[in-house]
């Protein structure tokens, strides 16, 4: 969240992650990954007559690839079962996590494909078995795994039942951010439902909100009204009303415009891309030590610095764990707001700003807020972090 993981290796027993895009699949040199990068360019990114609605068969994918979100490594194991393709999965969670970009709507394209091209043919639907489980690690993250193989998977299409969309010539699992429109994946489990709508209240696509209510009726859930103003996180709204601060919320899917990077947003509003703020959550390496640090999207934190200045050896990007036990708020959605007991820095030149935006505490939802206001409320220093 403060600085660049590479793309290749983060982990000395995992194996490389690239990009499928050709200088880095020239160097990776590997069949599957070169199987994969065509299967997602002539299949994902394409029409199909059996899809049952126009456009491609992924829309993000064709955004993901052009951006080079889309990454690949490989498990060469031809002896894998279900608790060692968990094992692989919830390592790669962390990996994901880690991979910048890391928060804002760029994050929303990224993908990473974990390829499994020895697992024997009788033996491919360890996948579904593992992504079945692997669920309940995943959504309460905000994040979503989806699994692919030859077979394909017999998971029906949303708008055409008779079709079997999850097809793969290489057997996978596939890590993304959660959207709203995952309501519809999520809408027949009561506990998958419950997170998503932990993560994103009633900010749901119109055209999918009968079956929202249907499913929150079915399951006893209360959520609200739907308002604007009930679309953040509870505890950041109670916070901001409490406090009797005057804010805005904004939908990113209220706009006619589609958001898909801080730029747009920024565009959206009519205002210079430093008001677009991120928060990241950060840990001294040599001491059980936590911060949240908040600067505009036009700037990136000077790590090494601020350690010198904090008395650390070290900053570092915080755990998936540690976010969910500190924090508890989805990757691409952190905010200094409601986060009792971890110090917040905050980079002084936002003061300089009329109003600024932070994370709701939901994808796609933020808050604009007096930074003066943001600042007391959060009780956060200010300094230059840039």
């Amino acid at each position: 969240m403060g600085h660049e993981p590479s793309s290749r290796m983060l982990d000395c027993h995992m194996p490389a992650l690239w990009p499928l895009e050709p200088t880095a699949l020239a160097e990776a040199n590997h069949p599957a990954l070169d199987e994969i990068a065509a299967w997602a360019k002539n299949y994902l990114c394409c029409p199909h007559a059996d899809l049952g609605r126009n456009g491609p068969m992924c829309p993000f994918v064709p955004g993901a690839l052009q951006k080079k979100l889309l990454f690949g490594t490989v498990y060469e194991q031809d002896d894998l079962d279900v608790a060692a393709i968990k094992a692989i999965l919830l390592e790669e969670m962390e990996r994901f996590i880690a991979l910048e970009p890391v928060s804002g709507n760029e994050a929303q394209f990224k993908s990473l494909m974990a390829l499994f091209p020895n697992l024997p043919a009788d033996q491919v639907g360890l996948v579904e078995t593992a992504q079945a489980e692997l669920q309940r690690h995943f959504v309460p993250n905000g994040l979503m795994v989806g699994e692919f193989h030859a077979g394909p998977p017999d998971k029906r299409g949303l708008w055409n039942p008779d079709f079997r969309p999850l097809y793969s010539p290489v057997p996978m699992l596939v890590i993304r951010h959660m959207v709203p429109t995952d309501v519809l994946f999520l809408k027949d489990s009561p506990d998958l439902f419950r997170e998503y709508v932990k993560i994103y209240g009633n900010a749901v696509p119109e055209r999918f909100r009968a079956q929202f209510d249907e499913a929150a009726r079915r399951f006893g859930l209360a959520t609200g009204d739907g308002s604007t103003q009930a679309r953040g996180a509870p505890r950041i709204m109670e916070a901001l009303d409490a406090a009797a601060l005057g804010y805005r919320v904004h939908c990113h899917d209220d706009f006619t415009r589609s958001i898909r990077s801080p730029q747009d947003f920024a565009q959206a509003l009519g205002y210079e891309l430093r008001r677009i703020t991120k928060t990241l959550f950060v840990k001294c390496r040599d001491a059980e030590r936590y911060y949240l640090l908040v600067c505009g999207m036009d700037k990136r934190i000077d790590l090494q610095g601020l350690a010198g200045r904090l008395g650390a050896t070290r900053l570092e990007l915080a755990s998936l764990p540690d976010l969910q036990r500190h924090v508890g708020y989805p990757p691409t959605s952190v905010t200094p707001i409601a986060v009792g007991g971890i110090p917040v820095l905050m980079d002084e030149s936002l003061l300089a700003c009329e109003t600024v935006l932070t994370g709701s505490g939901v994808p796609r939802v933020e808050i604009e807020i007096a930074p003066a206001d943001l600042q007391a409320l959060c009780g956060a220093q200010t300094m230059a972090l840039a």
